[in-house]
């Protein structure tokens, strides 16, 4: 979908947040305050920020680099003011693996995808071989 049609189903969910969406032309919309928990991922909102690239996610639908550039300028900042290292960042799958009750033995969150490229991305948020995470932070993008 668009990012305004993915801004609308978000907000309008009264159980769903998110506090940063990227659209593939690399435009970033904040929607919640970071200090406001966002039910993005499942036990872990409390404490992530949740960010969301408009993509299928389904592995095959590639990653504009307008939105891999807004995304990694974005992360930078969160890492810098949040003292968040390059473990502290996960996508969905990493965080999520609990099972659609409707299919057994489909995971629930698979995305952002194997098209995603997280290992690039955090190359150039906190350099090749960066330092753990410091303890506390985590930001995921979807």
């Amino acid at each position: 979908g668009t990012l305004a049609e993915n801004m609308r189903e978000i907000e309008a969910h009264p159980r769903l947040g998110i506090h940063y969406m990227i659209d593939r032309d690399g435009t970033v919309v904040a929607s919640i305050p970071e200090q406001q928990v966002a039910h993005h991922v499942y036990r872990h909102s409390g404490r992530s920020i949740a960010v969301e690239l408009v993509n299928d996610g389904d592995g095959r639908d590639p990653f504009p680099q307008a939105q891999i550039e807004s995304l990694v300028a974005l992360l930078r900042d969160i890492a810098r003011r949040r003292g968040i290292g390059r473990d502290g960042v996960k996508r969905h799958s990493d965080l999520d693996h609990s099972m659609l009750p409707c299919a057994r033995g489909a995971r629930r969150k698979v995305d952002p995808g194997d098209a995603y490229p997280h290992e690039a991305v955090l190359d150039r948020v906190f350099g090749p071989g960066a330092a753990p995470a410091v303890p506390g932070g985590a930001s995921h993008p979807r």
